[in-house]
């Protein structure tokens, strides 16, 4: 996701649609890992999907990927506005869904993190 929204960086950069070949690599990268080590990966996503953070992920995920896409519609924008239609204004509200999209995201994350070291040093103990 980081490596999309960086799309406007890497077209001025390098050109328009570079995005694409590192979220491959990334991708071809993170599954080649998973699979070579397919019964951790298992037993570790079992652990995240069963944390309490996971919910709340999911739900920053959920704005992200549905809810702002289908409030930052043209079509939705006109209705509203009508003839006094402004680009800004569509742009500005999808946006700061976004980032509240994200701000549940690192919300979660690092919730997850403080838990997951807290019960490392609980084990420990």
């Amino acid at each position: 996701m980081l490596i999309r929204e960086l799309d406007s960086f890497f077209d001025n950069a390098v050109f328009h649609g570079f995005w694409v070949y590192p979220a491959i690599i990334t991708a071809i990268t993170a599954l080649y890992y998973s699979i070579q080590k397919r019964e951790n990966t298992l037993n570790t996503l079992y652990l995240f999907v069963k944390d309490k953070n996971f919910p709340i992920l999911c739900i920053g995920l959920a704005i992200i990927f549905v809810f702002s896409r289908l409030f930052g519609m043209d079509v939705f924008w006109h209705q509203v506005m009508g003839s006094d239609f402004q680009r800004i204004v569509k742009n500005i509200a999808e946006e700061t869904t976004e980032l509240l999209g994200y701000t549940i995201i690192i919300y979660a994350a690092a919730n997850y993190v403080f838990s997951f070291n807290n019960k490392k040093i609980n084990h420990l103990k």
